[in-house]
Order: structure tokens, then C-alpha cells, then sequence
């Protein structure tokens, strides 16, 4: 690529396609568990159908962006506190090299919207364009790691990921039995 800047905005668009693809399967679910509850014919009376479709289309598609969002700026942060702590590269030559990872995002965002009818479909996308990218990042920067940069790094992301994902897995599954165990049965 002649332009170093040319992927600057690819991030922005997969975050903004993968968010549209996981709006519209909720969206699509939550009208089908509106109608059952019955709530759906009440929003009627208030705003048009197309109107709905919009404000609930919009208020998931904002959700998911901003956790799009917040993962990307965990996932920078943590790419360069990893390279600070393994990397043999101080100019940030890195950096440079890893730019076109952004271009396995883009190309799973834009698959993605062809699974809207799956969650299985584009959480596993997601899931597969991710290892994708981390292969391209460990083998870009392979150059500027020692053996035990290598395996430092590769442990360094797996371990704190895990680490997060865990916590929130395990702080959602204690905030549901917290509610269940107040309802009054």
C-alpha cells in the first residue's frame, strides 16, 4: 500500500457493519418477543410500525457499537502495553507492519451481514476473523520478538482476555441470580 493511511478507517466501518448485523438479528428477536408479550400492539397505538422498527433497530445498533467500541480501545491498548513489555522494536515499526490486520475485520463485517439470521453465525465470525488477526499480528511483529518475547506476548493477550471475559461472564451470572433470588416466588 502507498498510502500508510488508507486502513485508518476500516476499524470505524467494521465496528459500524458487525454492530448492524448484530442490531438487526435483535431487533428482529425482540419484535418477535414484543408481539408474544403483547406489548408490540400497545406501541402501535403511539408510534407507526416503520417508527419502531427504527427507534428499536437504533437503540441496539448504538449498544453494540459502543461495545464494539470499547473492546477496540482495550484491545489497542493491550496490542501496545504487550509490545512495550515484549517487543524488541522501540521506533514503533510495529505498528506499521500490523495496519493491514484491520482489512480481516473488515472482510468478517461485511460476512457477517450475510449471517444476520444467525447469532451463532456472527459471533463465530467474529470469533475466527479474531485468531485470524492475532496469527497476522504474531507473525508481523515475529521479527521484533525474542523466543521468549514470542511467548510472552501470545500468553500476555490470552491470559487477559480470559481474564476479562471470565469476569464479566462470572459478574453477569451473579447479577441474574442476585435478581432470581429477589423476585418473590
Amino acid at each position: 500500500m502507498k498510502n500508510t493511511y488508507f486502513t485508518g478507517y476500516f476499524p470505524l466501518i467494521s465496528i459500524m457493519l458487525f454492530s448492524i448485523s448484530l442490531a438487526i438479528y435483535t431487533e428482529i428477536n425482540a419484535l418477535v418477543l414484543l408481539k408474544q408479550v403483547g406489548i408490540y400492539r400497545g406501541m402501535q397505538e403511539f408510534f407507526s410500525v416503520a417508527g419502531i422498527n427504527l427507534a428499536i433497530f437504533f437503540l441496539f445498533f448504538l449498544f453494540y457499537f459502543m461495545l464494539f467500541a470499547a473492546l477496540k480501545l482495550i484491545a489497542d491498548t493491550l496490542l501496545e502495553l504487550s509490545l512495550l513489555f515484549f517487543s524488541k522494536d522501540r521506533k514503533g515499526d510495529s505498528l506499521q507492519r500490523i495496519r493491514m490486520g484491520s482489512t480481516f475485520y473488515l472482510v468478517g463485517a461485511v460476512a457477517s451481514l450475510f449471517s444476520i439470521n444467525s447469532l451463532y453465525g456472527i459471533i463465530g465470525i467474529f470469533f475466527l476473523v479474531t485468531v485470524i488477526y492475532f496469527i497476522y499480528f504474531v507473525y508481523k511483529i515475529h521479527a521484533t520478538l525474542s523466543f521468549t518475547g514470542l511467548i510472552g506476548i501470545v500468553f500476555f493477550h490470552i491470559l487477559i482476555w480470559c481474564t476479562f471475559f471470565t469476569t464479566v461472564i462470572y459478574l453477569c451470572i451473579k447479577l441474574y441470580n442476585s435478581m432470581i433470588a429477589s423476585l418473590p416466588i
